[in-house]
């Protein structure tokens, strides 16, 4: 028999994604949590695993070596974020590409791929994927999931959650964040400059991803660059901008963030197709908000 003082929140942490991730769990009984917990965390390292640029033998390492040589069997996860990535990335007219690896690499963000004989010339639109979850590159390329890999991994924790019978809970990673149920969640943005009063969201039943590259910025060149990219020109997006997205979807706000980060206003079209809105932050012209989909705050 399970008492109600058995039923408490339960939250835990750990490092993946290259960020600490965190689940809490309400409304259940502690034992059942931490199970549910557990389960939540093992669709997480799935994803870390299959789309880890650094490591050789993920899916994205793969790829980034003989894709461009035939057509390789990826995991459903990785097939799933690849086709996210390019429905984004031609909603956006490229603004949004996962090939820019190159250029990640050229500023030392990111490790030149093991094996990685022949230079990456294509893009997004280079990308084919076969039905039967197969994955082709038609030019050489080297993509990066980093910019929506961990909403996605969110939104399948938050998943697995719901298959548990979690009617309560959150899933936070570094900032991507998945609210489910009513109650409401604050969440505090954290922004490089200080801002007064501090950005507080009150999220529920819903998604949001932050994003900035001004922690991250390094000198390379002439020019302070940062980890985005954007994805038609090729060229480093400012590293002192805040964006904050929020959707249904942890993986449609983690890709969008990097979108509305690169244009700003220009972003309202994509923002409105995939039901999002957004806020961003610059320190010279203050606060924009854009709005798209339906309000979830």
């Amino acid at each position: 028999m399970k008492f109600y003082s058995d039923i408490r929140a339960v939250e835990r942490s750990q490092p993946w994604l290259g960020t600490l991730v965190s689940i809490r769990v309400e409304g259940l009984p502690v034992t059942r949590a931490h199970e549910a917990i557990d389960a939540a965390f093992d669709e997480i390292a799935l994803v870390h695993r299959k789309m880890s640029f650094h490591e050789p033998e993920s899916d994205v390492g793969r790829l980034n070596r003989f894709g461009h040589t035939r057509p390789l069997e990826v995991h459903q996860c990785t097939w799933e974020v690849l086709q996210w990535a390019l429905r984004v990335a031609e909603r956006s007219e490229g603004c949004f590409d996962i090939a820019v690896g190159r250029e990640l690499v050229e500023w030392e963000f990111l490790p030149r791929p093991a094996e990685a004989f022949e230079v990456p010339a294509g893009s997004w639109q280079d990308i084919e994927l076969h039905g039967d979850g197969r994955v082709e590159f038609h030019r050489p390329l080297w993509i990066d999931l980093g910019g929506i890999a961990k909403g996605y991994a969110v939104d399948r924790a938050a998943r697995c959650l719901q298959a548990w019978d979690v009617q309560s809970g959150v899933v936070n990673a570094g900032g991507d964040v998945r609210v489910l149920g009513e109650q409401v969640e604050r969440i505090g943005l954290e922004l490089a400059y200080a801002v007064n009063p501090a950005p507080v969201i009150e999220l529920t039943n819903g998604s949001i991803a932050s994003s900035s590259g001004h922690r991250q910025r390094r000198w390379v060149g002439d020019r302070f660059r940062g980890p985005h990219v954007h994805g038609a020109t090729r060229s480093s997006v400012p590293t002192d901008r805040f964006v904050c997205v929020l959707a249904e979807s942890c993986v449609v706000a983690d890709a969008l963030t990097k979108v509305v980060m690169a244009e700003g206003s220009g972003a309202r079209e994509v923002l409105q197709s995939l039901g999002a809105f957004a806020h961003r932050f610059d320190p010279l012209t203050g606060w924009e908000h854009f709005e798209g989909g339906k309000r979830l705050v």
